[in-house]
Parts: C-alpha cells; sequence; structure tokens
C-alpha cells in the first residue's frame, strides 16, 4: 500500500497502489478526452486534477462539461478500488472549460 499527501497536505493511504502502478499526466481539452484507456485488469485508479480549473469526468462514454464526475481545481481528485466498491475496467473521459488542464493518472493492473 502507498501513502501519499492528499491536496490538503495530509497523509492518506490509497488503497491497490503497488509497485507497479503507472503514473501520468494528461492534457485535459475542451473536448472528451480519454485519460485511462478500458483495462480489463485494473486494480486501482487515481485522477487528480492538478489545474486552476475544474475538469468533468465521464465513465464508459465522452465526457461532457458540467455533467459527471467533478474534479475541483487545485487537487481535486477521484479514487476508484475494489475496496470502495467502485472499479470498473471501463474507459475514463475528462474535459474543461479552457483546454489544456493537467490532470494526474495513478494506476495499476
Amino acid at each position: 500500500m502507498a501513502r501519499v499527501l492528499d491536496s490538503s497536505g495530509n497523509s492518506a493511504n490509497l488503497e491497490g497502489i503497488s509497485n507497479g502502478q503507472q503514473q501520468r499526466e494528461v492534457t485535459v481539452s475542451t473536448g472528451s478526452t480519454e485519460v485511462s484507456k478500458n483495462v480489463p485488469s485494473r486494480n486501482f485508479l487515481l485522477l487528480v486534477n492538478d489545474s486552476d480549473e475544474v475538469v468533468y469526468i465521464s465513465i464508459g462514454e465522452d465526457a461532457v462539461s458540467n455533467t459527471g464526475i467533478r474534479l475541483n481545481a487545485s487537487g481535486g481528485s477521484y479514487q476508484m478500488s475494489q475496496k470502495g466498491g467502485n472499479l470498473t475496467s471501463s474507459v475514463i473521459n475528462a474535459i474543461c472549460a479552457s483546454g489544456s488542464k493537467v490532470l494526474t493518472v495513478t494506476e495499476s493492473a
């Protein structure tokens, strides 16, 4: 299990993270942007909005502004895990209002 700091600087355990995790940054645009492919073996996913603008994510379909899961600016996040009961292998898409905003993705399979 990995320990990271949340958006408030507090230490947090992340369920499902292992040494085989992948971390990357995805630049989100004003059109639906794929941030994670369909991954049948996914066991953990963490998305963190590392921008100054709200980002919306959608699971299994195109992202639409002001619809879906809202990730607030400057650290808004969404975590999927088996323990959380919200794990899916579906494609994850994101969208933002002005484009060129960074979403960090941590994923393990």
